[in-house]
């Protein structure tokens, strides 16, 4: 389900709020009467989630004499892409005024 935020709302405070896709608490407190601001910061906040739990998966993995340098790369490769990942859900908003939601997980509300 596509998310609908006002035109207000989201001329006011799309920069604001698309830095939560970067660093999840900013907009909390840039913007914390924005609904526009709290999707972005849960969409972040999941996004730090998954990466987390992926990268505590694959350092399990790490211990492993042969494969802890190909989990250690992968780990690192991880949150590159959850980096680039903020980065494109930030410029989308920024640029087409489309809040991104994030597949597989962008319907669990944590930040309501």
């Amino acid at each position: 389900m596509k998310p609908v935020f006002s035109s207000q709302d989201m001329r006011e405070n799309k920069f604001k709020a698309g830095l939560g896709y970067l660093v999840f608490f900013l907009p909390l407190v840039l913007c914390a009467d924005s609904k526009l601001g709290k999707h972005c910061a849960n969409q972040g906040l999941l996004l730090l989630i998954a990466a987390g739990l992926l990268s505590a998966l694959l350092g399990i993995l790490a211990g492993v004499p042969l494969l802890g340098f190909i989990a250690g790369l992968a780990i690192k490769l991880v949150w590159f892409a959850a980096l680039v990942i903020g980065l494109l859900c930030f410029l989308q908003l920024t640029t087409n005024e489309r809040a991104v939601e994030l597949p597989y997980i962008g319907g669990l509300k944590i930040l309501a």
